[in-house]
């Protein structure tokens, strides 16, 4: 059920180390990656600024799904990770699983690419039980939790050696 006043917005909950987690989540249509924006932070770019981790998912069925995930990849890597080169954690989802017998993109395609890109990747049916779901939506929770800690290990680090280089600085400066 659609929230009212956000109609693009649903809320998925999962299950997260034994609690329960509310994940807020869009769904829209990347615009072409090799379409310029016609201005500097379009509303487009401005979810991926939002949004702390990424589901990507395409039909087993439809290679021209998969086609477009590559350059949806660059997009966001491109507006999240920028100069900080902090990583952004995204899911890549091959749906249909059920339709085998129309399958025209391999599990093994879909693993390469996400590896290639620095994805997760899982092959579910949305259609033959919620499970496939919930495992894609607790390892996107899993990773998008390693990278805030992984960030805040980072700003530790980094707010302990402007410390030690202020000290050593004014030592440098008094000494002379």
């Amino acid at each position: 059920m659609l929230p009212r006043g956000r109609p693009d917005v649903f809320d998925v909950f999962t299950i997260l180390a034994g609690g329960f987690s509310h994940v807020p989540a869009w769904s829209w249509t990347f615009r072409s990656a090799t379409q310029p924006s016609s201005h500097k932070s379009s509303p487009e770019e401005k979810r991926i600024q939002w949004a702390d981790g990424f589901v990507l998912v395409y039909s087993i069925c439809d290679r021209a799904s998969f086609n477009s995930l590559r350059p949806k990849v660059q997009v966001i890597k491109a507006a999240k990770e920028g100069p900080s080169q902090e990583k952004v954690p995204i899911v890549i989802v091959g749906n249909k699983r059920d339709l085998h017998h129309r399958r025209a993109v391999s599990s093994e395609e879909g693993r390469l690419l996400a590896r290639s890109m620095d994805c997760e990747f899982y092959e579910v049916s949305a259609a033959e039980a919620y499970h496939g779901a919930v495992m894609v939506f607790h390892g996107l929770a899993e990773r998008i939790s390693e990278a805030k800690l992984a960030l805040k290990k980072g700003n530790g680090i980094r707010s302990i050696v402007k410390s030690v280089s202020a000290v050593f600085a004014r030592k440098r400066t008094d000494s002379m």
